[in-house]
């Protein structure tokens, strides 16, 4: 099952697979496949706050409540509120995982070119989710924020680094447009060249920006994160 649904019968979701593997079939079946079973395994569809309480209340992670200027949902991730000595890998990786679905929960997927259009098309593309910007665009992918402010060793925690890549790559292929890497200290160079390799051509999603950039480019005036606002 994808999110309650037969994953055979989700043609959106085999064409989103489909072109996250540039239209190679067995690739695709493969990495879906993966994907599937990790779901399963991973208890995708039962995980509450309730399973990460202490991990929700540090706000090391939330969905923002406005959209960048595309129109597109925001993942922001505060790093210096992580700290390696005092997490639960288990809890931090279902929190983790619990935050990539409510910002599922805001995209849209487009059908295959041959499906035909119904109640409730946008440009030929069916919006599902609330997937649709104020202009009526369908918005299959969100902007992701990391603030590295004050990033130090605490939070140098590679074996929760080395989780997200994967979700990121396996199991929510292609739905984050840009990844943005903002105010990050040189000791934040090291670790991240040990995390870069993992992301293989989706490295290319990351950018190392200011907040001050954050905030002119991605954002209407006074919408953007608090934490960036602020510098």
């Amino acid at each position: 099952l994808w999110r309650g649904r037969p994953a055979a019968e989700d043609d959106r979701l085999l064409w989103w697979f489909l072109r996250d593997r540039r239209l190679d079939v067995t690739e695709a079946f493969q990495k879906l496949t993966h994907c599937l079973k990790w779901r399963r395994s991973f208890r995708v569809d039962y995980l509450g706050p309730e399973n990460f309480g202490k991990e929700l209340r540090s706000r090391k992670a939330y969905v923002h409540t406005n959209n960048d200027v595309c129109g597109r949902p925001v993942l922001v991730v505060i790093a210096e509120r992580h700290n390696l000595m005092e997490r639960r890998l288990t809890e931090s990786c279902q929190m983790c995982t619990w935050f990539m679905e409510r910002t599922m929960d805001k995209l849209s997927t487009v059908p295959p070119p041959s499906s035909g259009e119904s109640d409730g098309d946008v440009g030929g593309h069916h919006v599902e989710d609330g997937g649709a910007s104020e202009d009526g665009e369908v918005v299959e992918q969100a902007l992701g924020i990391i603030d590295l402010k004050n990033f130090s060793p605490l939070q140098a925690d590679l074996e929760f680094a080395t989780f997200l890549v994967q979700a990121l790559h396996d199991y929510y292929p292609g739905r984050f447009a840009r990844i943005l890497l903002v105010d990050s200290p040189s000791i934040f160079v090291s670790f991240w060249e040990n995390v870069r390799p993992l992301l293989h051509r989706y490295a290319s999603l990351a950018d190392f920006v200011t907040a001050d950039e954050v905030c002119s480019r991605y954002f209407e005036p006074g919408t953007a994160p608090t934490e960036l606002q602020r510098r």
